[in-house]
């Protein structure tokens, strides 16, 4: 199943990160459930095969001192693990960029965020697995989106955000093309969507179908994913499926800020339900 998409920042490749609050309702639900305030769970990370150790930690505040403040739940590993390792040398486009940036004479005694370019950013896609505490890392990188650039270039974009991928258990994972594994990932993450806004348009707040008991919504990226490569998901929104199609008919400009789209003929219509896009 599913967790969280993690865009690859300098942190990432030497501590570890944070799950925000709005995705705690996915690891609920996990083989051995979200751990306890305060408790530390020792982990496995699979990375193409290949397992390595972490943790995974519900940090202990004090509720008393912050009272109402939601869990605070990170995977963290150690800078010299054989975890860091692996993501910098998986990563290594990214790292060699924020290292560079650091290591300025004006930058290297200075704390700040290092911006990671659009053209540059890369993800780890965390799932849960059947086994309690053991996850999967599917890494999105630079060299995998080079790859994905041809193979939707030529697809419209609402046939990409429909593409059923083929499903072959058997099947070795280098035997699976990249836009199949991409558009895999990209379902699961809408998936997480669709369960986190109980399958209502976040637009106009229905629950398509439910009378039926047959939910209908959708999966749409803001930028197209054809044009952007990007499935994070600041990048998706939750439609119904008439929506959706007026979306693509109509091709609004979303304004980030208002959380909004901005039709050609000057209706404006807002965003009813948002746990995810104001971050």
């Amino acid at each position: 199943m599913f967790i969280y998409q993690k865009l690859i920042d300098r942190s990432t490749l030497r501590q570890g990160f944070q799950i925000p609050v709005e995705f705690h309702h996915l690891l609920k639900a996990m083989p051995g459930g979200m751990p306890q305030h305060g408790e530390t769970r020792n982990i496995k990370v699979m990375i193409e095969g290949e397992m390595y150790d972490a943790q995974l930690k519900n940090q202990g505040f004090d509720r008393n001192k912050y009272e109402g403040h939601p869990d605070v739940i990170q995977i963290r590993y150690n800078e010299g693990s054989e975890l860091v390792k692996r993501l910098r040398e998986v990563y290594c486009s990214t790292w060699e960029y924020v290292e560079d940036v650091k290591n300025l004479p004006d930058n290297i005694k200075r704390k700040f965020v290092i911006r990671i370019p659009e053209e540059r950013q890369e993800f780890l896609a965390l799932s849960s697995t059947d086994l309690p505490n053991v996850f999967v890392a599917d890494c999105v990188t630079t060299a995998v989106k080079a790859e994905v650039i041809t193979e939707v270039g030529t697809m419209a974009e609402l046939d990409f955000e429909t593409y059923e991928p083929r499903e072959d258990r058997h099947a070795g994972i280098k035997q699976v093309t990249r836009l199949q594994k991409v558009r895999q990932l990209d379902r699961s993450i809408g998936d997480s969507l669709k369960l986190l806004y109980d399958y209502r348009c976040q637009m106009t707040g229905e629950k398509v179908g439910d009378e039926y008991n047959a939910l209908c919504v959708e999966a749409h990226h803001i930028i197209p994913f054809t044009e952007s490569l990007n499935n994070d998901t600041s990048n998706i929104i939750i439609l119904s499926p008439s929506y959706h199609r007026i979306i693509h008919k109509a091709k609004p400009i979303f304004d980030r800020e208002q959380l909004a789209f901005r039709f050609p003929n000057g209706l404006i219509e807002k965003v009813k339900m948002d746990r995810h896009l104001r971050v």
